[in-house]
């Protein structure tokens, strides 16, 4: 997952999450169902946020540090 991809995922579970906050405010939905999905949203949050955080490794970085026999 490119960069962009990342950043739109981020937003529309953003989005998801506010939307749900506010099903639960209203209580159109059964709470528990609703927490449940609460749970999804932010665990593939923070799974999100932690893949941005890792730094990213570049082919010709592995090329650089693989030792070359002659």
């Amino acid at each position: 997952m490119n960069e962009c991809d990342r950043n739109a995922r981020i937003s529309q579970l953003h989005n998801h999450r506010h939307a749900l906050l506010r099903q639960r405010d209203g209580r159109a939905a059964p709470i528990a169902s609703i927490d449940m999905e609460l749970n999804v949203v932010r665990s593939e949050l923070q799974a999100l946020y932690e893949d941005g955080r890792k730094p990213q490794q570049h082919s010709s970085a592995h090329k650089a540090t693989t030792p070359q026999f002659v």
